[in-house]
């Protein structure tokens, strides 16, 4: 019995020091990239050990060995939101102003025609903040004429306030209804093209067309007679069933009743106006810009990690804070296979959607180093802990944290 003690014993120790090893490194200065990855692959067994830091207090409280399970949503104090599947992002139509140049020019081509898809017309813009190819773009007015050519036009966010007063002539605008333009922003988000009406049918580009129309000239001044170009297969079609086409169409204006103040969010589409008093005037869509959130240092304690994980193979790692405050572990994070460069997620679980003083990261269900995440330290971006960078992260009073700066009192380490 007491040599089965023994042997118990030293398998234990044996283990515990298979996680704890020192490691020894070299000068890896004058070494190019490929010859690090080597030596440290080389040396991998004495590089992806313990920091000798491990937190004695510390009750791992999870088997490593097992899979994470799954987590409910929770709500967060800090951020009013659910930490799962809500969105933070900030729409930026000012940024998009300012981006836009004054003039472009285009390039027009016959558009796709499809039951699902198309436009009016097709464009191509070679230089500028707008260039793209494979535009869809939508008449904004009755006046003019447009064709297959080379044009350059005036640019206008479709929120632009000044859109009201430009003119086609002295005393006559050049927009009738310059105010609608919130509503024509609702209709091209709405993915209409291709799906059913309840007159039956499906809605085509001419029908988001002669809506658009309808809203900008209004009642009684759009198209009536030779209206072939709002249909495309067969050409003909919607003057040979026009009362019925109109009808889709006005269904269209009535969805679109009640916004007027339609603003676009992120992962939406928001109108950019290309306007011009020789030839009609356009629209075409681009993606909503996101405002970019104004860093600061890490104030309160981190909410938010994104970490990479900078290694040459792929391991399980382990992320664990501690819960509450509480000596008792809780695994944040858990995957089998982090693949080399991957990017970690992760978000505090505390009530107030923090981590608390430090989160715990495990490699092959080995303590591997623990990241201090109550903003004694000012992580951010630039900041790693052995082989794991912060590539962004929040905190609970700073927001977006800054990029890190190294100091003497703190610098980073990758090798222990």
């Amino acid at each position: 019995m007491k040599n089965l003690t023994k042997l118990f014993l030293l398998a234990m120790l044996v283990v515990f020091a298979s996680c704890q090893n020192e490691t020894v490194t070299e000068d890896t200065s004058a070494l190019s990239e490929e010859e690090v990855m080597e030596n440290e692959l080389a040396q991998e067994d004495e590089i992806l050990v313990s920091d000798g830091e491990e937190d004695e207090t510390f009750v791992l409280n999870n088997d490593l060995s097992t899979d994470m399970p799954a987590q409910d949503l929770s709500f967060s104090l800090a951020s009013n939101s659910y930490s799962e599947g809500s969105s933070k992002c900030e729409a930026d139509l000012d940024a998009l102003k300012l981006s836009l140049p004054e003039t472009v020019t285009v390039t027009t081509k016959d558009p796709e025609c499809s039951p699902t898809g198309g436009a009016f017309i097709g464009l191509d813009i070679t230089e500028g903040p707008l260039a793209g190819l494979d535009y869809d773009a939508y008449c904004i007015d009755l006046e003019g004429f447009i064709d297959i050519s080379t044009y350059t036009f005036d640019v206008y966010s479709s929120y632009d306030e000044t859109l009201s007063g430009l003119e086609q002539s002295p005393g006559v605008p050049l927009f009738e209804n310059a105010d609608v333009f919130g509503k024509i922003n609702y209709i091209l988000n709405q993915d209409i093209i291709g799906t059913e009406s309840p007159l039956g049918g499906t809605y085509t580009f001419g029908h988001v067309q002669w809506a658009i129309w309808e809203l900008i000239e209004g009642t009684g001044n759009n198209c009536t007679n030779d209206c072939d170009y709002l249909s495309c297969n067969p050409i003909n079609q919607w003057d040979n069933d026009k009362t019925y086409n109109e009808s889709l169409g006005l269904e269209i204006v009535a969805l679109a009743e009640g916004q007027e103040n339609f603003v676009p969010e992120c992962g939406q589409k928001v109108a950019v106006v290309l306007a011009s008093t020789v030839q009609q005037s356009l629209i075409i869509s681009v993606d909503v810009p996101e405002k970019e959130e104004v860093c600061s240092d890490c104030e309160g304690e981190v909410t938010q990690l994104e970490l990479e994980f900078d290694w040459h193979r792929a391991k399980k790692v382990d992320i664990v804070q501690r819960y509450e405050g509480t000596r008792y572990g809780k695994r944040v994070y858990c995957n089998r296979s982090v693949q080399p460069g991957e990017v970690i997620n992760i978000s505090g679980t505390n009530r107030d959607g923090t981590f608390g003083k430090y989160i715990y990261i495990y490699i092959n269900n080995c303590y591997y180093t623990k990241i201090r995440t109550n903003c004694d330290t000012k992580i951010g971006p630039g900041y790693y802990r052995g082989v794991f960078n912060v590539v962004s992260g929040k905190s609970s009073k700073g927001g977006e944290l800054c990029e890190f700066v190294e100091s003497t009192h703190y610098k980073c380490v990758r090798y222990w």
